[in-house]
């Protein structure tokens, strides 16, 4: 099961990243409160203008079937090169299939492929599915959660292991 990956163009997929990002926040929130559409189109804007090579549509055999959100290269405090996962999404259907350990990888490599030694990520308390497989794939919680931005997650990312992944 091989997926493909293109870059968002905001003309035409507008709509389908506000329903992807409207879903995700019902299922990490349990309700849509709080969610607000034009913060999420100035959101999309600047990844469109700023890393378009992170903001991504999946692809199952031409049918799109979720999105991707990251960015690499952000420089750390401490000097490290690091990268900050946004979304992971998949439409219902494809959920608990094994596509999403693959957009993990596939995430995960092309941060390594950057130079990034660490990622970050942040999950909403309660969305027990996320955190499960966020533990199984050896990310760490960092610090407590808040209430407004939930659960600080982060991965040292081994390039070894990374870079045999990066063409799916």
């Amino acid at each position: 099961m091989t997926f493909s990956v293109r870059t968002v163009n905001l003309k035409q997929d507008m709509k389908l990243c506000m329903q992807f990002r409207k879903d995700a926040w019902q299922v990490s929130h349990g309700h849509l409160e709080g969610f607000s559409a034009s913060e999420t189109r100035e959101w999309f804007q600047f990844l469109a203008e700023k890393a378009p090579e992170g903001f991504l549509m999946v692809l199952y055999q031409g049918e799109i079937i979720g999105q991707l959100e990251f960015r690499s290269r952000l420089q750390a405090d401490s000097g490290k090169i690091e990268g900050y996962i946004n979304l992971f999404y998949l439409v219902p259907h494809w959920r608990g299939k094994g596509m999403g350990q693959k957009l993990h990888d596939y995430t995960l490599s092309q941060l390594a492929n950057n130079s990034c030694t660490q990622a970050f990520l942040r999950y909403i308390p309660g969305n027990h599915r996320a955190e499960a497989f966020y533990l199984k794939n050896g990310w760490a919680k960092e610090g407590e959660p808040t209430e407004q931005r939930g659960q600080l997650m982060k991965k040292d990312l081994a390039p070894s292991r990374y870079y045999k992944l990066q063409a799916l």
